[in-house]
């Protein structure tokens, strides 16, 4: 059976299908050309088809056969083999507190006289890379991996611009060629050392120390005791490299005294260069060695040979003259290192040596002379012992006579004291007597008060108590009437009376038991008004 046009066309597009998805999407795309790039890594391609690349290029452009520019980075890429080459290469790690300067290889030329190349020149790039990871293709640039700058506490970074247009000045602008004006302060800082140098000058104090080494030969003597002599080091003259505390220690100053003698001196010189005057310095004498080799070791010997020699041998051992050379040392160093902007605070010539022919006599006439002052001040000494026993004894008497004085003087006082209390002890007690004597009165006039008080208050009681009766008597009608009026009141309620029947017309009570209990007369009275004819 013969099949239609439709289904071998739906056929043949069937296995097409297939035949992509499975073998060229599923075998040749994710197994031959899948390229999978791990971190920090990259991938240079180098293209196997196009036409030739011109002579003395070395990074294929567009259409042409060689190495391609941009890499690939990390992840997955799918890359055909049969049209690039993959080379797998690490990427540019530039670490902290370091650059990277880069070289360009491939690009144009530089212009004449110009060696720091801008982007797309071929040579050394102005700009510097920073710390981090770059894809950069290892046949265009070519990257070194530099420190940073860095400048220490205590130190200034003097910078010189290697490019630019010439200066016109000792010290150049921003852009010119040369020592620049500004200086770095302490800290890190991103500069391409193909473009800058950067002297990093020490601001604070320096020393410079010239000094002879250990015990000096037979012939020569520091003026000191053997004692001491024997207490310095053996036999032998310092070089630059030896160090006294972590200074160097340069050979002593030499020089000739006005009378033809060899005066050999120790001295410490102590010297500063400001910031602000460090980059005129160092673009005129350079770094600190070279000032200090060339202009300031220079200075040192030629002051002391030029002031030294107007002072003979014995001035540098006794009297004024050997602090007028230290003077003039000192004074002449700061005014001519003054007009090179090096600032000195320190010129010290800390021992002077001078032969034992000159200094031996001097030193024994001074040791007489010293022996002489000591026994003439042992003289005075015992001058004024004797003066000051003087004046102990002086002392002690004067010290009885203060203590009898001061015995007589307490007794005197302690019997006016005595006297002062006993006086006014008496006056005390008369003042009580007077208090007393006034109290006594003050008592028998309030007495007297009280006594008539309580005699009139007595007189007016009874007097009210009359004016009471009487008013009492007044109101019951008559003095018997009160009587009668005051004997009821004291009678119980309940009285027993026994009545005697006397006869017609007569009632008598008991006499005897109401004798007890009543005044005759008021019975009579009531006899009188109980026999009374009623009406």
């Amino acid at each position: 059976m013969k099949k239609s046009p439709l289904a071998v066309l739906t056929a043949t597009a069937a296995v097409l299908l297939f035949l992509y998805l499975f073998v060229y999407e599923g075998i040749w795309v994710w197994i031959v050309e899948n390229t999978d790039v791990p971190p920090n890594k990259m991938v240079i391609l180098v293209a196997k088809t196009g036409k030739a690349m011109p002579a003395g290029q070395i990074i294929a452009g567009p259409g042409e056969k060689g190495v391609l520019l941009e890499p690939l980075g990390t992840g997955r890429h799918f890359i055909n083999p049969f049209l690039f080459e993959r080379q797998l290469r690490e990427q540019v790690l530039v670490g902290p507190g370091e650059l990277g300067v880069v070289i360009n290889k491939n690009g144009t030329d530089l212009p004449p006289g110009e060696f720091l190349a801008q982007p797309g020149q071929r040579g050394i790039q102005r700009e510097v890379l920073l710390p981090g990871t770059y894809k950069l293709n290892p046949y265009a640039y070519e990257i070194r991996t530099v420190k940073m700058t860095e400048i220490e506490p205590g130190h200034v970074g003097v910078i010189a611009a290697r490019s630019g247009k010439a200066t016109q000045n000792q010290l150049a602008e921003p852009g010119e060629r040369g020592v620049q004006k500004t200086v770095l302060q302490p800290g890190l800082y991103v500069l391409n050392p193909e473009a800058y140098s950067v002297e990093s000058i020490e601001v604070g104090f320096n020393q410079i120390t010239m000094a002879h080494g250990g015990k000096l030969p037979e012939t020569q003597t520091t003026g000191q005791t053997e004692l001491n002599r024997e207490k310095k080091a053996p036999s032998g003259s310092l070089n630059a490299s030896q160090t006294q505390s972590g200074v160097p220690v340069l050979p002593a100053v030499r020089f000739p005294s006005s009378d033809g003698f060899e005066i050999t001196i120790d001295v410490t010189l102590l010297w500063q260069l400001l910031p602000q005057d460090a980059p005129s310095v160092v673009s005129r004498y350079g770094n600190i060695r070279k000032i200090e080799g060339n202009i300031l070791i220079p200075q040192i010997n030629s002051t002391a040979r030029i002031k030294g020699s107007t002072f003979g041998a014995v001035n540098f051992i006794v009297g004024d003259k050997r602090e007028e050379f230290q003077r003039a040392f000192q004074e002449t160093i700061e005014t001519t290192l003054k007009e090179k902007k090096l600032q000195v605070d320190l010129a010290l010539v800390q021992d002077t040596l001078v032969p034992d022919d000159i200094s031996g006599p001097i030193q024994d006439s001074r040791i007489a002379a010293e022996w002489n002052i000591t026994n003439t001040e042992k003289t005075k000494t015992e001058a004024k012992k004797a003066q000051l026993d003087e004046s102990m004894g002086k002392i002690a008497q004067i010290e009885q006579v203060v203590e009898f004085e001061t015995q007589r003087l307490e007794g005197n006082l302690v019997a006016e004291q005595e006297k002062q209390v006993n006086q006014i002890g008496a006056e005390a007690r008369l003042k009580v007597a007077e208090l007393a004597s006034e109290t006594a009165i003050m008592r028998a006039n309030t007495n007297r008060k009280i006594g008539s008080a309580e005699a009139k208050v007595l007189e007016l009681k009874g007097k009210a108590e009359g004016d009471g009766y009487a008013l009492q008597v007044q109101a019951a009608g008559s003095a018997a009437d009160y009587n009668a009026l005051q004997f009821a009141k004291q009678l119980p309620e309940r009285i027993r009376l026994s009545l005697i029947y006397a006869g017609s017309g007569t009632l008598w009570t008991d006499l005897d038991k109401a004798s007890q209990l009543a005044p005759l007369e008021l019975l009579k009275q009531v006899k009188q008004v109980e026999l009374a004819p009623k009406k």
